[in-house]
């Protein structure tokens, strides 16, 4: 899946992503982050808005997911179990959720659960930066469930 396929895929499927113009910079199984413009998701502060922050990390979580499960015939179902943002300095400009690539160990564990019971859970961590700052530090559950073919 390229970084125009998951647009559409997520502008489609998940379609808050098209009102929040979510575009992907990056999208491979090595890197993940997604942009979102501030024009759309200012708040009356003139920064963005929490919801938006958090919406955009979630989404990044999920698109890493979304595209390790790409060659599945269904695709599983991709749920986010449990997540939580800490909001640490206020954002005035567009900005990029970038994804941390869980380390082989325990993105190959998560995989062999998958593999064995059709249903996995794993944490991802992503953050939003300017600069070297980080603004928006997230942490989330999501769970993998293997579609049953009937």
């Amino acid at each position: 899946m390229t970084k125009t396929q998951i647009e559409q895929y997520l502008y489609k499927h998940i379609p808050i992503t098209k009102a929040l113009g979510v575009k992907a910079l990056s999208f491979s199984k090595d890197a993940v982050s997604l942009q979102a413009p501030l024009f759309n998701n200012i708040n009356h502060r003139s920064t963005a808005f929490g919801g938006s922050i958090s919406s955009l990390l979630i989404t990044t979580g999920w698109s890493y997911l979304r595209l390790l499960f790409d060659d599945q015939d269904p695709v599983p179902a991709i749920v986010i179990g449990r997540s939580s943002t800490n909001y640490l300095k206020p954002i005035n400009q567009d900005f990029i959720a970038e994804l941390q690539i869980p380390d082989e160990e325990e993105l190959s564990k998560f995989m062999e659960m998958y593999e064995r019971f059709g249903k996995s859970r794993i944490t991802l961590k992503a953050f939003i930066k300017n600069g070297e700052q980080v603004q928006a530090a997230f942490e989330g559950d999501f769970v993998v469930i293997k579609h049953r073919r009937q």
